[in-house]
């Protein structure tokens, strides 16, 4: 949606008579400007993305040591019960 009102609102500027106005370098430095913003925009939603997955995992592992200390012991390589060898003497 906000791509679509940005485009209708370059759209609009080209078809004034302000833009007949302007010449080919003027042009071209409000359009720089405006990738130079898009690119900044960019970059800041792509830290902040990294940042928040780095968070995430970082919260994963805490929570998997404390879930690793309140677990308590596990038989998983033994049965849950096993038989007492008789000594015969």
């Amino acid at each position: 949606m906000g791509a679509h009102l940005l485009l209708a609102a370059a759209l609009l500027l080209l078809w004034t008579p302000a833009a007949e106005a302007l010449m080919e370098p003027e042009l071209c430095y409000i359009l720089d400007a405006i990738l130079f913003l898009y690119g900044i925009v960019l970059t800041v939603l792509y830290c902040r993305l990294k940042f928040l997955a780095h968070r995430a995992s970082r919260q994963g592992a805490v929570k998997e040591k404390e879930e690793a200390i309140y677990t308590g012991l596990s038989g998983e390589g033994q049965e849950m019960y096993e038989t007492l060898q008789i000594k015969h003497s």
